[in-house]
């Protein structure tokens, strides 16, 4: 299956991204809720619905005062507190203010625990992306390296516009394999960049290759070198001109265009510098052609690369460190916001919308997956809690329909000790309403300048 729709090319695997995209923000939806019915119930307050997704109901059951629901379309939640009724007989009898309220309903309890029932969604989701970091923390990853063979950036002056480079003044070509820098052994291009960050102040560094010994003075701690990357395919992303030419796994790119590859660089410079490929790769002993067109200059696949393990964090620490991560996410969705009322595009761009969002979210995903289940779930557990604290913030706007409203209304209530006119509540439902209507229209517009 293969179609377009506004503009949008649809296929098998973007449908599957993009459910795997709206189950995680469904997930994240879940969450949310079930922190209002946690707080609601610890503080008196009857909660009359609780279902997980939208849709026509597939089970549901009652216990005690609650009715619990699973929907068809398992991308969302409601969380439904006692009180509608009283209000709706505040409005019937006329009454200036909410004057009595059934048991359980949330006009039978004060200000301070209204307000704890409608942070506790937010709370929830801030809590729950603090466990997903610390679990992500905690568990062990697969780096990618190279090995200590380099690249001299100036061989490609398509891409750097450079004359020459520290390395390359010094004798150094691309090629050489490093072993040692100063009397620091080195076995891998990781160990490489640690050893040369100690002597990134110094006059001149002792650099022992292969081929031999070379004095090099690094201007600015810079010494030029880039990683050696074998040219063999690693992974190669569906529905791209490169798999529908027969791109695959494990393929060894000889040459590009009639100019011999002999690492990443050379496919770079060569995807960068063309809109059509002829690409001839060496597959089980046989050389093969492939015609393909390059309309974004660039490459869609991966290159095989070596891997170091890193072993995860202690819980414990993992636990100290997820707080600060977490606070640094916070901050950079709140500049995020901000920034987009600013008319910041940048910002504006990162704001995504729920399709936009499960796009992204789901192909993340699927990308994580296809390098190994340790990284696929690395990335569900960083998606997850990135995207659990948008919907905190996102639900703390001081718009009258979501959290951020209600508890400004409540704290209002606590410092004048007494409820609004009831058809103000409803007022406030559907000013709240067309306000996120607006937001949502606002983003629109931006996205055109």
């Amino acid at each position: 299956m293969n179609f377009t729709v506004f503009g949008i090319t649809i296929t098998w695997s973007w449908i599957v991204s993009f459910l795997i995209g709206l189950l995680g923000i469904g997930v994240m939806i879940w969450v949310h809720e079930l922190g209002h019915a946690f707080a609601a119930r610890a503080c008196g307050i009857n909660v009359e619905r609780l279902s997980f997704g939208f849709g026509p109901p597939i089970i549901k059951w009652r216990r005690k005062d609650t009715q619990y629901v699973i929907a068809a379309i398992p991308f969302g939640g409601a969380c439904k507190m006692s009180g509608g009724d009283d209000i709706q007989n505040a409005i019937t009898q006329h009454k200036k203010h909410i004057e009595s309220a059934e048991d359980g309903s949330i006009w039978s309890v004060g200000p301070i625990k209204r307000i704890i029932a409608y942070a506790a969604g937010p709370i929830a989701n801030m809590l729950f992306a603090f466990l997903c970091y610390a679990l992500l923390m905690t568990m062990p990853t697969l780096i990618g390296t190279y090995p200590s063979k380099v690249v001299l950036s100036n061989d490609y002056p398509a891409l750097y516009n450079l004359e020459s480079t520290a390395a390359s003044e010094a004798g150094m070509m691309t090629g050489d394999t490093i072993v040692a820098v100063e009397d620091i052994e080195v076995s891998n291009y990781t160990e490489m960049q640690q050893a040369l960050a100690q002597f990134k102040t110094a006059e001149t560094v002792r650099i022992q290759t292969k081929r031999g010994t070379f004095y090099v003075h690094p201007r600015d701690g810079v010494y030029g070198f880039l990683p050696f990357q074998e040219p063999i395919v690693g992974h190669v992303n569906n529905d791209t001109p490169e798999k529908k030419a027969g791109l695959r796994s494990g393929d060894k790119i000889t040459s590009i265009n009639g100019k011999s590859v002999n690492n990443m660089m050379d496919l770079i410079e060569a995807a960068y510098t063309s809109d059509f490929i002829t690409m001839t790769v060496l597959r089980n002993d046989e050389s093969l052609t492939l015609e393909f067109e390059n309309p974004t200059q660039g490459l869609n696949f991966t290159l095989r690369q070596q891997t170091m393990k890193i072993k995860g964090t202690n819980f414990f620490k993992a636990l100290k460190v997820s707080v600060k991560e977490c606070f640094t996410i916070l901050k950079g969705t709140l500049n995020a916001f901000f920034g987009m009322l600013r008319r910041d595009k940048e910002a504006n761009d990162s704001i995504n919308g729920t399709f936009t969002a499960s796009q992204s979210i789901g192909m993340l995903t699927t990308m994580g997956f296809a390098h190994g289940f340790n990284s696929g779930m690395r990335t569900v557990l960083y998606l997850l809690a990135s995207v659990s604290i948008s919907l905190a913030v996102a639900n703390l706007l001081p718009i009258p329909a979501l959290d951020g409203g209600l508890i400004l209304v409540s704290l209002a209530e606590l410092i004048t000790r007494r409820t609004f006119h009831p058809k103000m509540y409803l007022y406030m439902q559907i000013v709240g309403t067309i306000m996120i209507a607006l937001f949502f229209v606002f983003r629109a517009i931006l996205s055109f300048f």
